[in-house]
């Protein structure tokens, strides 16, 4: 399951993403309402967390085009107003659940749980190159051809589903840096070059048709192999 954290707190959203991460959530963070809603609206998410006093477009905001714009997916509503006519405002711009701060995170969680039970379950998103499939239900790499399969988790799963999202385009670092580690991120090119190596080799043990070219002075691509 994949979600979405708007927070303008850092230490709140790092303690949320470390926690999330533990229970194989996959997890991705914005710390304002614009690139929040940039994210939100990719329609990638099964549940978006979402605080209401965030800056430039705070959350109520965020929330009605989101539902404007017919964008699906689960909200639940962490924050410190703790008012009743904050809550109505929040399910009348279309929350699913509103929890105030401060919280349990084990309530959260259990709420998070409820919210996919309510909605039927989350939707396994599963992805194909080549003879290179990836299952985000199970985070589950296969080779088609001989069945063999490889888990991975944390970035390397974003990673890869990066890739998977964009085959046979090319990625530059930076691109895949900002969308892995975030914008407020400073991980370095380093980095990023590191984690490509690390799915390389998985892909090279799993003896797949697929591989992640480097393109020079640019970045990488995902594609299948002519030999």
């Amino acid at each position: 399951m994949r979600i979405l954290i708007i927070e303008d707190s850092i230490p709140l959203a790092d303690t949320l993403t470390e926690a999330l991460e533990k229970e194989h959530f996959i997890v991705d963070v914005a710390h304002d309402g614009k690139s929040g809603y940039e994210y939100a609206a990719s329609d990638i998410y099964d549940i978006i967390i979402l605080d209401l006093m965030i800056p430039i477009i705070d959350g109520y905001e965020l929330l009605r085009r989101l539902r404007r714009d017919k964008h699906d997916v689960s909200v639940l509503i962490l924050s410190a107003k703790s008012e009743i006519e904050d809550k109505i405002q929040g399910f009348e711009a279309g929350t699913d659940d509103y929890m105030t701060k401060p919280f349990d995170m084990r309530e959260l969680i259990m709420r998070i749980h409820a919210i996919v039970n309510r909605r039927g379950g989350q939707n396994i998103v599963v992805y194909q190159i080549g003879n290179l499939y990836l299952d985000m239900g199970t985070c589950e790499l296969t080779n088609t051809k001989t069945g063999k399969k490889m888990q991975i988790m944390g970035k390397e799963l974003q990673l890869m589903e990066l890739f998977l999202r964009n085959k046979y385009q090319v990625l530059e670092k930076e691109q895949i840096a900002t969308k892995i580690w975030g914008y407020d991120s400073d991980a370095e090119y380093n980095k990023v070059e590191v984690y490509v190596s690390f799915l390389r080799r998985k892909l090279n043990h799993l003896h797949t048709n697929v591989r992640i070219r480097s393109v020079r002075g640019v970045g990488y691509i995902l594609e299948i192999c002519d030999d």
